[in-house]
């Protein structure tokens, strides 16, 4: 028996290593996948006391485990399990990422579990630089006082319902606590829900969408009734690629009053190889003078084959005196802190492998 089991784990593993899609184990009953993201980055925090390091980072790394089960022809049952994974360090939660039971059909898509919200997923769909130094999560959904990456959130205790109407996308959730404690056995607690939609038009080569999200407790500042507003655009035409964003915020608190906005672009040359830019700008947030900032992100990608991404990318973020937004945030592991007026940067070259 123990030699079977060694058997079928060497055969999964060879599996793993020769594909870029996700590997059927039990046919569609059940699926394997994941991605490897590892990069070198040289960091320098323009923080008092502070030197510029190297560092060694993973970046939202993953494995996942989905299914589907035919209940009857028009219905299907839906299941996926995905943690992410330190291969650098250590670390990991099993269910950890987006993780759900659910049902599809002729009504579309419901699911119930632990999921990004419609509005972060919005803007991933918009960024260039996911999960690396130039992340737009260090502006998008951050704030001037160093919380960064706030409004850019999976739910917990959630309940997503998804729907395509020929050119039309539609994302409503409703998360009963969103940042439950899970403590066993209690209650999720509605004082702290929150409702996220987004609805997506896409037609040849242009794509708008929008979101709305409203918290009625933030998980980090415990602002009151924080509302998120996002606007996107991307147009692509034959190797270019362009796109801008919108963003605002409103709250009881002060510091979640400000507007952000940005544009990227994306020039690809030949099929495997693409230049990118990235600039997002923060503006002063409510009563408080010289608290914006802004974010640029340079990079280069070459998709070596379909599973395996190699890039180098740059970044730095101005502080406004008044503000101290990261430099690095977002899906990103080592994150990089600054100071109020501080210019943070990096360099970094990575690596990115899925199956």
């Amino acid at each position: 028996m123990r030699k079977r089991n060694l058997l079928a784990t060497g055969m999964l593993f060879l599996a793993l290593s020769g594909t870029s899609q996700a590997v059927e184990v039990i046919g569609k009953k059940l699926e394997v996948y994941g991605k490897a993201h590892v990069s070198l980055d040289y960091s320098d925090p323009d923080a008092a006391g502070e030197d510029s390091q190297f560092s060694v980072s993973n970046n939202s790394t993953r494995i996942g485990f989905k299914g589907e089960h035919a209940i009857r022809p028009e219905m299907t049952l839906l299941w996926q399990y995905e943690q992410g994974v330190d291969i650098v360090e250590s670390g990991g939660t099993f269910a950890s990422r987006n993780s759900f039971l659910g049902l599809k059909g002729r009504f579309g898509r419901i699911l119930a579990g632990h999921y990004d919200t419609p509005s972060k997923s919005l803007g991933s769909n918009w960024g260039m630089f996911s999960d690396t130094i130039g992340d737009r999560r260090a502006i998008l959904g951050a704030y001037s006082n160093g919380y960064g990456n706030d409004l850019n959130d999976r739910a917990k205790n959630a309940v997503l319902y998804s729907n395509q109407f020929d050119a039309l996308e539609f994302h409503a959730m409703y998360s009963a606590d969103p940042y439950s404690d899970g403590v066993s056995g209690s209650q999720d607690n509605n004082d702290n829900d929150l409702i996220s939609v987004s609805l997506t038009y896409s037609a040849n080569q242009l794509t708008v969408g929008a979101a709305l999200e409203q918290w009625s407790l933030d998980p980090e500042n415990e602002a009151e009734e924080v509302d998120n507003l996002r606007l996107t655009a991307t147009y692509k035409l034959d190797q270019l690629q362009l796109g801008a964003i919108y963003e605002s915020t409103d709250s009881d608190d002060v510091i979640y009053d400000r507007n952000a906005y940005g544009v990227n672009a994306k020039y690809r040359f030949g099929e495997a190889m693409d230049m990118r830019v990235q600039y997002l700008i923060a503006d002063d947030h409510s009563g408080q003078a010289e608290s914006g900032a802004q974010q640029l992100a340079l990079g280069v990608f070459n998709q070596l084959d379909k599973a395996t991404q190699v890039y180098a990318a740059y970044t730095m973020t101005d502080n406004d005196a008044n503000a101290n937004y990261q430099g690095i945030d977002g899906g990103h592991g080592d994150e990089l802190e600054t100071m109020a007026g501080g210019s943070p940067s990096s360099i970094s070259v990575g690596a990115v492998y899925k199956f």
